[in-house]
């Protein structure tokens, strides 16, 4: 209620003035307030005081909790006494003094705020060690008086990692080249008949093709996409049907009901879709513009929602999705409340599964004015985003974060946390001890605009591993179906959805799938493809912008090939082939909605899959695992 009054000024009348008695350390006192107002805190308070606030002037009159005026856009925020962590993180603007000591991290990620400290002299020695660490080493000495941060010095990269990453010269070195072997088949006849020539399982092509780039160029392979090698997937199940021992549908008579909602837990507004087929974040930035309306358009006429990314909002991706999703990352590119108020449902990432532990990448040459702009970042330098996020730590505080979000969004909001395919039973466990709406669960072939190929390869689970774990902590937790669970990571087909469904899920998220729907990875482009050093169905070096389809690029020529209105129709045609398939099935099985689907309804063609998904091994009753044995 008091956050709520004060974040609509103009329904108390005249008054500008504001104080806050017996704070007693409440979290979340005072956020996302966008008036010229005055409101001073008598009293110590929690985690996240003044967070994401515009115009106004907040005075505490105590000591402040951790995050205090994280993420502020302007105004000023002061502190009379002691601030925790994380104070001023992400700062975009305004003034944040703090007249006691400052704990760990503050101003970490900071992107234009100014911040005084008027510190005791036992904080001199972590403050200056700590901005010369993140800040780079122009800080100037300071005293108990006060110092200042040059903002945005956290942006600056040495010239040596533009290079390593932005030059032509290089680039041209990641396309793989194979060697060819020629043998002569005129020896003589006295000779012993040859052995057949065998490569190395361990040393393949593609292995000592890395080994040479590598040996070359200095630097590791950075591409998009997700895992490239066989796991165990959805294909490795099988659907058993309906006989004498269950009864079919008639499947042009008898319905099979789609629909889903996402964010019945605690949200006011939990969101209503047609079809439980998502649309994973994917950045503008990563991707084109054109490509961002393309796939608002597509999920709107299909009746599901789309996710933006990192970078923030664009107006064309807000315009044309009835149902917007808001990734709320650890960079904080592009935040603001009132993107968090335009949005439909906040979806905090902590891992993906393409890089589960690992932070994003948009190399310099698709960092154009406008995406530096939403960035706040140089042109064309490379940009790096944190692996975690910078105000919080732990499970415990991520409950914290959640609550801040509520606050803001006057609780209105369903609440996404999207885990990477690691330990998916702990961290599903810990999200809803947290407070999660909904968790979104993505396996290692969930794809990537850019990162490490090493990192895509080896870490992480299969998306198929993931599901049953995160299953087991919803039912252990009592929460099966009260907080959904969307599956993302190599989803394809209607079969694919139907089959995520059958072992527990709520709904699915397609991203790589989404793109080739649109147009990437054409054979049309074949001859581009191949100037590039590609083929069409490998061309994976996202993170170039040249993108021949338009649409892993900010080149304006290469963009200029995209048509949003026809990519949205083939996407939205993908979307409902994809739900007509996953019907079929259902009704097959004799089920009238595809959460009826259920783990009896499958079976696995291998151990590995048997195993992983917790079904029989096909012609048999064994679940590999199940018992003990």
């Amino acid at each position: 209620e008091l956050n709520t009054t004060l974040q609509k000024p103009e329904d108390a009348s005249e008054a500008t003035n504001w104080e806050v008695i017996n704070s007693k350390g409440s979290h979340a006192i005072a956020v996302g307030l966008d008036a010229p107002i005055d409101v001073t805190i008598k009293g110590s308070t929690g985690y996240y005081c003044a967070g994401m606030n515009k115009q106004d002037t907040i005075r505490v009159k105590g000591s402040a909790g951790p995050g205090v005026a994280e993420n502020m856009m302007s105004g000023t925020v002061i502190i009379d006494g002691d601030a925790s962590q994380y104070a001023g993180a992400t700062g975009h603007g305004g003034l944040l003094v703090i007249k006691g000591n400052a704990s760990s991290r503050c101003g970490i990620s900071m992107k234009g705020i100014d911040i005084v400290c008027l510190c005791a002299a036992k904080s001199k020695a972590w403050v200056q060690t700590a901005w010369k660490r993140k800040c780079g080493p122009n800080i100037s000495p300071f005293s108990k008086t006060c110092w200042r941060a040059p903002a945005r010095m956290r942006n600056r990269k040495n010239s040596n990692a533009t290079v390593l990453h932005g030059s032509s010269t290089i680039s041209t070195l990641t396309t793989r080249q194979v060697t060819k072997v020629c043998f002569m088949d005129d020896f003589s006849t006295k000779a012993p008949p040859p052995t057949t020539p065998r490569k190395s399982w361990t040393f393949s092509d593609d292995v000592n093709s890395d080994i040479r780039r590598a040996a070359a160029t200095g630097i590791y392979d950075i591409r998009g996409g997700g895992a490239k090698r066989r796991v165990p997937h959805f294909d490795d199940l099988l659907f058993l049907g309906a006989s004498i021992s269950r009864y079919p549908l008639e499947g042009y008579r008898e319905k099979c009901d789609t629909r889903v909602t996402l964010g019945t837990r605690f949200a006011k507004n939990p969101i209503e879709l047609d079809i439980p087929i998502t649309i994973a974040g994917m950045s503008f930035g990563a991707l084109s513009g054109p490509a961002k309306e393309a796939l608002g358009r597509g999920a709107t006429a299909a009746g599901t929602s789309t996710t933006t990314g990192d970078g923030g909002m664009t107006e064309e991706e807000r315009g044309h999705s009835k149902k917007l999703v808001y990734q709320y990352l650890p960079s904080r590119y592009g935040m603001n409340p009132d993107d968090l108020r335009r949005c439909d449902a906040i979806e905090i990432v902590v891992g993906q599964g393409a890089k589960p532990g690992g932070g994003g990448m948009l190399l310099g040459q698709k960092i154009s004015d406008r995406v530096a702009e939403m960035r706040n970042l140089p042109k064309g330098i490379d940009q790096r985003s944190a692996c975690r996020h910078p105000d919080w730590t732990g499970p415990d505080d991520l409950e914290i974060k959640i609550l801040e979000l509520r606050e803001i969004t006057n609780w209105e909001k369903p609440i996404y946390i999207k885990i990477g395919g690691a330990r998916p039973y702990f961290d599903t466990t810990l999200a809803i001890k947290a407070g999660a709406d909904v968790i979104v669960l993505d396996g290692m072939q969930g794809g990537t605009a850019a990162t490490q190929d090493v990192f895509i390869e080896n870490v992480g689970q299969p998306t198929l591993a993931c599901i049953r774990p995160a299953v087991q902590a919803l039912q252990d937790m009592g929460m099966h179906r009260e907080v959904q669970l969307v599956i993302s990571g190599g989803i394809r087909t209607g079969a694919d959805v139907a089959k995520a469904l059958a072992l527990g899920a709520d709904a699915v998220s397609i991203g790589t799938a989404a793109l080739i729907a649109l147009g990437d990875n054409d054979p049309r482009w074949e001859a581009e493809y191949n100037s590039l050093g590609t083929t069409a169905g490998a061309y994976d070096d996202w993170q170039e912008g040249r993108d021949p389809a338009g649409i892993t690029t900010q080149d304006p020529e290469l963009m200029a090939r995209l048509d949003p209105i026809a990519a949205g129709r083939r996407l939205r045609n993908y979307l409902n082939v994809m739900t007509l398939e996953a019907q079929t099935i259902a009704r097959a099985c004799g089920k009238n909605h595809l959460h009826n689907l259920e783990p009896e309804d499958l079976c696995a063609l291998t151990i590995e899959a048997a195993a992983m998904a917790g079904v029989p091994l096909a012609g048999t009753d064994w679940v590999p695992g199940a018992k003990g044995f």
